[in-house]
């Protein structure tokens, strides 16, 4: 969720800076709430350590079509207050149909604003896990579960996902899409940066897609769209939940120190289930060599 909407946030920050004065403070949101003073002492406590990525897909007219129900002259106010502050703040730029022809002058406006980078993000949305296919219509539901619009893929090509483009090209090459992935070798982004996780309720992980997997709507009604991961079900259990599940206690910081936790035999397995008849498809859906739609979104190390 977004970080702002915890009612003790900036005690939080304070802590982590109180800890260490030069650790790094990154935050991703979409700016929608408090007013410019808050924004502003985000920035006082970063103090030159810290970035917020703020998530406008969009402008006045089309902000709302997917950061729901937020006010863009709000959004824009509170990322202008913490550039003024001293902030260093990059702008997230989602495009779909409805908001690509407004890229530029978006672009134009981060320079503006002094926005330190504008990255225009490539969606991995759509594609659909079940029929192995991209699919042009996201749709956009209430809280009822009625749909009341949709989001579309962009119509030019330089604004759509790469990996989500070569699927067919993939399907042919190892017969399916899921035999690809059983046949990929991994290269984990988590390994590679040095990275864990650390969930809501505590528990460590190697990185957000395993966390998806425990929490995310979409991985226990999988008619939800976009839809999940139907590679990661295995007579109708959840392979990360299992996974997880069997270390659960040995993960969770509020018992152990991270030094334990590192010490579970929950790593070697990890990488022990990157190859042969147990692989985890989560991992080769999203580290995988050839299918790599996250990372084609802009902005990873890889």
């Amino acid at each position: 969720g977004d970080p702002i909407m915890h009612p003790e946030f900036l005690d939080i920050l304070r802590d982590f800076r109180k800890k260490n004065p030069k650790l790094w403070l990154y935050i991703h949101t979409n700016g929608g709430v408090h007013d410019s003073s808050y924004w502003q002492e985000i920035a006082n406590i970063m103090n030159g350590y810290g970035q917020i990525d703020f998530g406008f897909d969009g402008l006045e007219d089309t902000l709302h079509l997917y950061r729901r129900n937020v006010k863009y002259d709000v959004a824009m106010r509170n990322a202008k207050a913490f550039i003024d502050a001293g902030g260093r703040a990059q702008w997230n730029y989602i495009v779909f149909r409805q908001n690509e022809h407004q890229l530029e002058q978006a672009q134009a406006l981060s320079k503006e604003y002094k926005f330190y980078n504008f990255l225009a993000r490539k969606t991995g949305r759509f594609y659909d896990h079940t029929n192995e296919c991209e699919y042009p219509n996201w749709p956009v539901l209430d809280k009822n579960g009625m749909q009341e619009y949709v989001l579309e893929s962009p119509v030019k090509e330089e604004h759509k996902n790469p990996s989500v483009q070569k699927i067919e090209v993939i399907k042919k090459m190892h017969g399916s899409f899921k035999s690809y992935l059983k046949q990929t070798a991994i290269k984990c982004d988590a390994l590679l940066g040095n990275k864990v996780v650390i969930t809501a309720e505590g528990v460590v992980l190697p990185c957000n897609f395993f966390e998806h997997n425990l929490y995310d709507a979409r991985f226990f009604n999988r008619e939800f769209m976009p839809g999940a991961n139907d590679a990661s079900f295995y007579n109708g259990y959840n392979q990360i939940q299992e996974f997880v599940g069997r270390y659960k206690d040995e993960l969770d910081i509020n018992k152990h120190s991270l030094e334990y936790v590192f010490e579970s035999l929950f790593w070697s397995e990890l990488v022990y289930r990157w190859s042969g008849r147990e692989k985890l498809m989560e991992c080769a859906m999203t580290c995988g060599e050839k299918f790599t739609k996250v990372w084609d979104q802009g902005g990873s190390i890889r």
